[in-house]
């Protein structure tokens, strides 16, 4: 049991490092003229958003059996969504103070490798119109980086069953603070056995359930250490989302093995904040030195939804299960992980 509580540990903060380096570079964009950092940055977060609504929903049930009352489990593992190619990239539309000679630009998931980017806008400072114009550093993607080139979600969920053959899933993971960043994780669900309402058929080996959850995952970015922007303490960057899941399941628990499967709907908001205070220095032409202050810059919210199919299976040994399953859906979806049951 100790050795366990050290992996569970080990993971979680090896998923909160792997976020701090998400955001590592990105605050450059605040350089150019508010609305296309505003651009660039949902370009380059979008399917951030997208990786964790299906990762948050993704491994409620190991199968479609419910606990006795008052049994209860404990499972723990991970989900990983594949992102496709086509997020990998991204295409800034409506640029009006800076060019992008490839045409193209890495999302956080994309290829390594920082992008020069020349920008050129006027402001009105003091009545008068200053023209700022530079060059900006535009973060590369972390493909190369990342587990399987995505951000895995951990899972930390237990369950009890409480009447009516429905049981109680429960996901809690306290803030987590490491290298300037915080993450927290909470959720919450209901797996209704329906095989009750069939008469003696519920006698067999086959189980079909409904389950409903909603979950919640905030990330936040400390940039008051960063040389960017002055030394203001209250910069940080962060990323929130409540995502929502329904599924209908089915599956066969024989003594030594399950196999699973499900339809269903997931759907999840996204909101992305760089807030604080941003004193950004500029070189002018046969000018002082030029402070352009920002406040709250940007915030962008997003969205994803979508059908889902799983498949899956479960090795029961005694009371320890092992299981994993493939979720298919717009970022198809790899859960794993053990879990304890008792009755």
């Amino acid at each position: 049991m100790k050795n366990l509580i050290l992996s569970i540990f080990t993971l979680l903060l090896s998923i909160t490092s792997t976020n701090a380096q998400l955001f590592d570079g990105i605050e450059n964009i605040l350089l150019t003229s508010t609305e296309d950092a505003r651009i660039l940055a949902e370009g380059y977060t979008a399917p951030l958003g997208k990786t964790l609504t299906y990762a948050l929903n993704s491994g409620w049930a190991t199968s479609a059996k419910t606990h006795k009352k008052l049994g209860f489990g404990l499972t723990i593992g991970g989900a990983a969504p594949f992102v496709p190619s086509a997020d990998k990239v991204f295409t800034p539309t409506g640029l009006t103070s800076l060019s992008v000679p490839s045409g193209s630009l890495p999302t956080v998931f994309g290829e390594a490798g920082d992008q020069e980017l020349n920008f050129s806008f006027s402001e009105s400072v003091l009545g008068s119109e200053v023209e700022y114009d530079g060059t900006l550093s535009f973060p590369g993607g972390l493909k190369d980086e990342l587990p399987l080139g995505t951000v895995p979600a951990p899972i930390v969920q237990a369950s009890v069953g409480v009447v009516f053959d429905t049981d109680l899933l429960i996901r809690f993971i306290p803030t987590i603070e490491m290298q300037g960043s915080k993450f927290s994780l909470t959720g919450f669900g209901l797996k209704h056995n329906i095989m009750q309402y069939f008469g003696p058929l519920d006698k067999l080996p086959l189980n079909v359930s409904v389950l409903a959850a909603i979950s919640k995952a905030s990330f936040e970015y400390d940039l008051s250490d960063s040389d960017f922007g002055g030394n203001s303490s209250n910069r940080k960057m962060t990323f929130e989302a409540d995502t929502f899941t329904v599924q209908a399941l089915a599956s066969i628990d024989l003594p030594v093995v399950s196999a699973f499967a499900g339809l269903g709907y997931n759907a999840g908001d996204s909101q992305f904040d760089v807030s604080g205070d941003y004193s950004i220095d500029y070189e002018i032409a046969d000018l002082p030195t030029i402070s352009r202050v920002l406040e709250d810059p940007i915030s962008i919210a997003s969205e994803a939804s979508g059908v889902m199919g799983i498949v899956g299976a479960r090795l029961n040994l005694l009371f320890l299960k092992i299981f994993a399953n493939y979720t298919i859906q717009e970022y198809n979806t790899l859960t794993a992980g053990i879990s304890f049951n008792f009755r």
